[in-house]
């Protein structure tokens, strides 16, 4: 009876070209120099370089064929995941990009192999790449979707549920830790009198200027939220009440000098704001610290506003 390899036809070189031809992904050896010795139709396809202009070349010339990063910079010399394989004997998984024929960025998810002769030595390498433009397309809208669920459209901002759920963890962290928590609770004064003569429009600008200022007057590991129409909520992790009373008189004062300069025409009305601030208590949840930063700011705003107050 026939062996196993017997009953095995023996493919020839062309059939094996027309296999690799007929796959989805673009398939590319290059040697030990990274010379170009195989590119396959589906290479062709993605990269709309034939085999004929290809061939022979080196992978890292400058008219196109080399590997960049999603910045646009050469990954030659050292990053780049044919040269990676061969020098360290390891499969490279990575997302790269392409300049295709007609110059445009493609990102590519390559699987790229070191390739050895039947003496064990290192002969070049081979990459098994595909078109990731539909994979990066959804990544980044499921990363607009994921931003919108959590920020207020018109600033930017973090919304009010977003703000809730950071201060339910930053609770339980300032707790378990024994760390200080506060709060800063602010509503913009007079702000219907904006709307009511100059429109919702400049209204809106007003409320993205102070949004963009109240975030570049805190740490980056603070939080601030757009707690409702005019209201802002700031959190501030491992700081005591007399702290951030007075970063909330510094962006009082902030605020009182901003001026809205919108479609090159510097506005004439001044903006105001009133804080109220609160720090966490053994006894009370984070609903309790923002009911009591709430009634110092209503407290600011019986006072005259343009005012911080401290619960």
């Amino acid at each position: 009876m026939p062996n196993s390899e017997q009953r095995m036809p023996r493919l020839s070189d062309a059939l094996y070209r027309a296999i690799l031809d007929h796959t989805f992904d673009g398939i590319n050896f290059v040697d030990d120099m990274r010379r170009i010795l195989y590119w396959n139709r589906g290479a062709e396809r993605i990269t709309g370089f034939s085999s004929e202009e290809v061939l022979g070349q080196i992978c890292h010339r400058d008219d196109g064929l080399c590997h960049i990063d999603e910045d646009g910079r050469r990954l030659c010399q050292h990053l780049c995941p044919l040269l990676t394989a061969m020098q360290t004997g390891r499969e490279i998984q990575k997302r790269v990009y392409l300049k295709t024929r007609e110059g445009h960025r493609l990102p590519v998810d390559a699987v790229t192999s070191p390739v050895y002769d039947e003496e064990g030595k290192l002969i070049g390498a081979v990459q098994v790449f595909r078109d990731a433009s539909a994979y990066e397309r959804a990544e980044r809208e499921t990363e607009i979707i994921a931003k919108l669920a959590v920020t207020d459209p018109l600033t930017g901002l973090l919304n009010r549920r977003a703000m809730e759920i950071e201060l339910e963890i930053e609770e339980r962290r300032s707790r378990r830790l024994n760390l200080p928590l506060t709060v800063i609770f602010g509503d913009l004064d007079y702000f219907k009198l904006i709307n009511d003569q100059h429109g919702h429009a400049i209204g809106d600008e007003v409320l993205k200027g102070i949004s963009r200022l109240l975030a570049a007057g805190v740490r980056e590991y603070d939080r601030v939220a757009r707690y409702g129409g005019e209201e802002f909520l700031i959190m501030l992790p491992e700081t005591k009440a007399e702290i951030a009373q007075e970063v909330a008189e510094r962006l009082r004062q902030s605020v009182s000098i901003w001026r809205l300069i919108h479609q090159e025409k510097k506005w004439p009305f001044s903006v105001n704001i009133s804080f109220g601030v609160a720090e966490l208590r053994p006894s009370e949840g984070w609903e309790q610290l923002v009911e009591r930063a709430d009634r110092a700011l209503y407290r600011a705003k019986k006072a005259g506003r343009n005012q911080v107050f401290v619960s």
